[in-house]
């Protein structure tokens, strides 16, 4: 039987010799290995680290930088700040900045985290739908609450550029969110949330990307994390065990597919993984791969990790000796969030 393999990178190429034909899908520094008899299809895969699908990055603006002229002013609103509730210094502080907004101003609003339970009836009854699909683990509701039209509208009280934090109490611990429009009228909603388990619950969407992971605060033990881009429908999702390394060990599983956009975001997330296949392999306690590597590849400086078969045809995801362990740390596989 003639083998066919063909490579693909960002931008596209393709070798082909006399009888073999390669190709290579990069994705965070791993590559896709195919044997097939069949002609081969080409695919276009774009991955950036902790599941940012090429997009701008939305920052949370930590520290405050005062000019002379706004010294005073800024001075005067910190002493009266320390003798109020951290509600009424935020809407203080919104309240200027609807009038006159400045960067040093919007600091100082990201600093300030806000119980939910102060805030007004309207906000908290608008984050009820997320915070009860969190606590159920229900990443499908939760991404249907944040996506609804109203959203931001809501939760930032009709800020164009704004940024509020909440924390609140669950059964299990405390939950956090942020929720931020920014400059480039870019937006972001993060929810982390404790679940019975012990496990944590995260969802993050922002306007090209969504995404969640299960795990323990620890990066330890049973895992699950997957992201969507919005941009083209790329989704990818990680399975397994992760050792108190922080590394795959045991059965360890990878989703990956495109999903339908032409219905909206929350559809496409919640049939993200209609046309996704899966590849299984198995790690060692060191965080080894012990799928078998086939000369050919081996041969090319490449080590399978996980690998899928369709009747004689057979699919190798694959890394580099060059990758090492830290091709499968937890924020290579998405389990990141934006607090860190």
């Amino acid at each position: 039987m003639k083998k066919y393999s063909y490579v693909i990178g960002n931008p596209p190429y393709i070798t082909i010799t006399n009888k073999i034909q390669k190709e290579k899908i990069n994705m965070n520094n791993k590559k896709i290995m195919k044997v097939t008899s069949t002609i081969p299809l080409l695919l276009t895969l774009a991955l950036t680290a902790c599941g940012t699908q090429n997009s701008q990055t939305l920052t949370m603006v930590e520290e405050v930088t005062q000019t002379d002229g706004t010294r005073e002013t800024d001075t005067n609103t910190e002493v009266a700040a320390d003798t109020e509730s951290p509600l009424a210094q935020r809407d203080a502080l919104e309240w200027e900045q609807r009038l006159d907004y400045s960067s040093e101003r919007q600091a100082q609003l990201a600093e300030i985290t806000v119980d939910l339970t102060q805030d007004t009836e309207e906000v908290q009854s608008k984050a009820q739908g997320l915070l009860v699909a969190m606590a159920r683990g229900n990443a499908e509701a939760a991404v249907d609450s944040i996506l609804t039209e109203d959203w931001y509208t809501v939760m930032l009280s009709d800020l164009l550029i704004g940024q509020r934090n909440y924390v609140g109490a669950a059964d299990n611990g405390e939950w956090r969110m942020t929720i931020l429009a920014d400059e480039l009228g870019q937006h972001c909603t993060a929810i982390e949330y404790p679940l019975a388990d012990g496990r944590q619950f995260y969802v993050q969407t922002t306007d090209s990307e969504i995404r969640y992971y299960v795990c323990a605060a620890e990066r330890t033990g049973s895992f699950i994390s997957e992201s969507l881009s919005l941009t083209d429908g790329t989704y990818v999702g990680y399975e397994g065990t992760l050792s108190s390394n922080n590394r795959p060990e045991g059965a360890f599983t990878v989703h990956m597919g495109t999903a339908d956009l032409s219905s909206g975001a929350a559809d496409a997330f919640r049939n993200r993984s209609a046309q996704a296949v899966s590849y299984d392999g198995d790690f060692t306690a060191e965080g080894r791969p012990e799928t078998a590597t086939p000369e050919y590849l081996s041969k090319e400086g490449q080590m399978a990790y996980a690998f899928r078969q369709e009747g004689k045809n057979i699919y190798y995801l694959t890394m580099t000796a060059e990758d090492g362990n830290d091709a499968f740390a937890p924020v290579r596989m998405g389990i990141c969030n934006i607090w860190e």
